[in-house]
Formats: structure tokens, C-alpha cells, sequence
């Protein structure tokens, strides 16, 4: 998709996650195909910069009314499946300093939901919210929202 999205002059993708650093950074040693992608880690106690890209939804805050269109991946070999389940807990979003939960509950960052924007300037043009993790666009119509 690289070249698609290099002959459209698209400048991007940009990922955004939660966490901290070396949680981003450990991600990105894990996924080695990522190694050129643009990536920034919101680190705040509150999710600011998330929320300021107008990801404001945690799992579970908005009622679902139909099943989202979820993907499980289908590119996924059992090695990758084997380093996702190891790594998992590590890279769960966590506070700075660490957790201060008690057994049993799910650090908010966990919870925290994200999308896919196409921007054009300052237009808009593709917007998706996830309802869901895993519920993400079809690649095609990001592709297809930004000429690529």
C-alpha cells in the first residue's frame, strides 16, 4: 500500500497510540514493517491528544445497536500470534509510574478507542470511529478517500 499511497502524495500514515515510549518503541521492534511509519505516543494521565483528535470514545461508553464490522487480521502467522500473546501485557497503555489498580481491573488505556482520518489540508475526507478494537475501515476506502 506504501507505493499507492507515495504516487497520491500522501504524506502519512501517522499513528497515534497510548501509552508510554517504551511501550511505543517495543511495538515497533516487534513489528518491524512499521519501521518508516510516523508514530507519536500519548502519554498523558487523560488521554488529551486522543481526545483532541476527537477519539472520545472508551470501549464499552457507546451502546452498540447493530455487531460492528469486525476483521479479525488475516495476515497474521503463528509467530506473530505467538509475540502478540507474549508481548500483550507489556503493551497494554499504562500511567506513567505504573498502575495503582487493584486485581481485577482493566487500566483505562486499555479501554481507549481509536479511527482512521484521511485529511486533505483541513478537510476531512474519511472518517471512521472504532466501536470496537478490530473494527476498523476496509483499507480500500481510506485508499480511495485520498486518490491513492
Amino acid at each position: 500500500m506504501t507505493a499507492r499511497l507515495q504516487a497520491a502524495g500522501v504524506a502519512g500514515p501517522l499513528f497515534i497510540s497510548v501509552g508510554q515510549p517504551e511501550q511505543l518503541q517495543q511495538f515497533l521492534d516487534l513489528n518491524p514493517e512499521l519501521n518508516k511509519a510516523s508514530a507519536l505516543i500519548d502519554d498523558s494521565e487523560d488521554f488529551a491528544a486522543y481526545k483532541a483528535a476527537g477519539f472520545n470514545y472508551l470501549m464499552g461508553d457507546k451502546p452498540l445497536e447493530t455487531p460492528p464490522d469486525f476483521k479479525p487480521p488475516k495476515t497474521m502467522t503463528a509467530g506473530k500470534w505467538w509475540n502478540y500473546m507474549r508481548n500483550v501485557v507489556e503493551l497494554a497503555p499504562k500511567p506513567k509510574g505504573g498502575s495503582k489498580l487493584k486485581l481485577g481491573e482493566v487500566p483505562p488505556g486499555v479501554k481507549v478507542l481509536g479511527g482512521t482520518y484521511a485529511l486533505d489540508g483541513d478537510a476531512v475526507t474519511f472518517s471512521h470511529m472504532d466501536e470496537v478494537p478490530g473494527a476498523t475501515p476496509e483499507i480500500e476506502a481510506v485508499l480511495k478517500a485520498v486518490g491513492a
